[in-house]
Formats: C-alpha cells, sequence, structure tokens
C-alpha cells in the first residue's frame, strides 16, 4: 500500500487510545498497533506506485541510484506522505500539546517505518533486517493490482474507509 494508507489506516487503529493516560505503556502500544497495521494492510490486495529508484532481480528489491531517486521518487513521497498526515489530523485532530505531538509522531513513525526499513534494506543489504525483510516479503499481498492503478487506488480507498469506518464506532 502506499504511505498515506498506511497513516491513515494507523491513525484510525490508534484513535481510541489517544484518550488514555500518556506513559510509556500507551505510548508503546501505539507504535506497535500502527507498525503492526502496516503489515495487515501489506497482506491485502493492493496497488502501489513504482518507484524509479529501485528494480527487482531474482525477485528481489535493488537500489539503482539515478536522476529519479532525487526528484520524481523523492516528491512522490512526499506528497504521498502529505495525504497521509492530512487525512491523520482529519482522523484524530491537530496535535495541540508536545504530548499529543509525541504520540501523533508515533502513530505516523509506527506506520512507514516497516517500507523504511524494506528500503534500507534494499539499499544497504543490512543482515541484521533481513528477517524482517524477508517477513515482509511473506506478508506482502500476492496479489497487487500492479498494472491496474485504479482498480488498486479504489480497493485501497475502500479499505482504507472501512477501517476509518470501524474503529470510529470503539
Amino acid at each position: 500500500m502506499i504511505l498515506s494508507s498506511h497513516i491513515i489506516a494507523a491513525s484510525a487503529v490508534a484513535a481510541p487510545l489517544l484518550s488514555r493516560p500518556l506513559d510509556f505503556a500507551n505510548m508503546a502500544f501505539i507504535f506497535f498497533a500502527s507498525f503492526l497495521s502496516h503489515f495487515f494492510l501489506d497482506a491485502l490486495p493492493h496497488w502501489d506506485y513504482k518507484m524509479l529508484s529501485f528494480t527487482k532481480e531474482n525477485g528481489e528489491r535493488r537500489f539503482i541510484f539515478k536522476k529519479y531517486f532525487s526528484t520524481k521518487d523523492f516528491l512522490k513521497n512526499l506528497l504521498d506522505g502529505v495525504i497521509g498526515l492530512a487525512g491523520a489530523i482529519l482522523i484524530i485532530g491537530f496535535p495541540k500539546d508536545f504530548s499529543e505531538f509525541i504520540l501523533f509522531g508515533l502513530i505516523v513513525f509506527g506506520s512507514i517505518l516497516p517500507d523504511a526499513l524494506e528500503a534500507t534494506y534494499a539499499i544497504n543489504k543490512y543482515r541484521f533486517l533481513e528477517p524482517l525483510h524477508k517477513f515482509h516479503l511473506t506478508i506482502h499481498g500476492k496479489r497487487v493490482f500492479q498494472n491496474r492503478p485504479f482498480l488498486g487506488t479504489f480497493s485501497q480507498v475502500l479499505i482504507i474507509a472501512l477501517i476509518v469506518f470501524i474503529f470510529s464506532k470503539f
């Protein structure tokens, strides 16, 4: 799924937890709920936009540094992230104080961290990230709408709307 979908879904999942006291246990729970929501969403059929900085060789993602990395891929991810942040603000509100800012950051960071770690693994092949990489590949949905962006986008919007609706009832 795209970044905005992960951020919006994690915001909906974590929203009921935001009224609880700000303590380490609640912060950890919010972070891990956001982190795990990423894998749940990736297990569902979805569409991902193409990243020009990455290619697949023998089923593995490889980083290929091109001029696209600093322009098209960066702007695509930036816009995607800003849309996700706007969605998060609509769901949980704009942080009013430092503690709300921390919780907001935990939700956003936790929801996109698996993809950031996946990109880090694709670029540097750090061995300590290999188990997470293999888990991410295993859990990732096999029926990705890669060549059907309209259908993939529609299914993603439908899934995210359903998640927001379900968790708004808590």
